[in-house]
């Protein structure tokens, strides 16, 4: 592969990891902020199993898919490294990652539920979409892979 695009490569892959950083710093201030709303403390006393609930399902789907994504980036820096720009074990990173997004889109948009008495449950277009994308591009990663290993064996 051309050293320009191999560069290019690398460049996406560090801002990536800054991206990450960037969000853990984001993820944790709200967390240590006692996640404030609206400035208002969240009322534990009622419907308190649905607020833990949404709570874990968008701290545990934000650091899984924090985890995932440097995971991922790292696997690419050091497939590169060994000339191997889609290594094949990210396929199974980027399946977990599907489903780590849904679980974090989930509690994102229930976030609205800490600071209210109402408990609906929202489910929006992009709960589906953003997953669905994320299994369509594993699979295409999938495929490249299979491509670049064939071609590697073939002399």
């Amino acid at each position: 592969m051309k050293d320009k695009t191999l560069k290019n490569i690398r460049l996406c892959c560090y801002v990536a990891l800054v991206f990450c950083a960037i969000w853990i710093a984001i993820v944790a201030n709200y967390i240590i902020s006692d996640l404030r709303g609206p400035n208002l403390p969240i009322d534990w006393s009622q419907h308190a199993f649905v607020k833990i609930l949404t709570m874990a399902s968008y701290v545990l789907g934000t650091m899984a898919m924090i985890v995932l994504s440097i995971k991922v980036v790292l696997n690419i820096l050091k497939g590169i490294r060994e000339n191997m720009v889609f290594p094949k074990n990210n396929v199974k990173l980027l399946l977990w990652m599907a489903l780590a997004d849904f679980v974090y889109l989930l509690g994102f948009t229930n976030l609205p539920i800490l600071w209210n008495d109402n408990i609906i449950l929202c489910l929006q277009h992009t709960n589906f979409v953003m997953p669905f994308l994320l299994l369509f591009f594993a699979f295409m990663y999938k495929v490249a892979a299979d491509a670049v290993e064939e071609n590697n064996l073939t002399v």
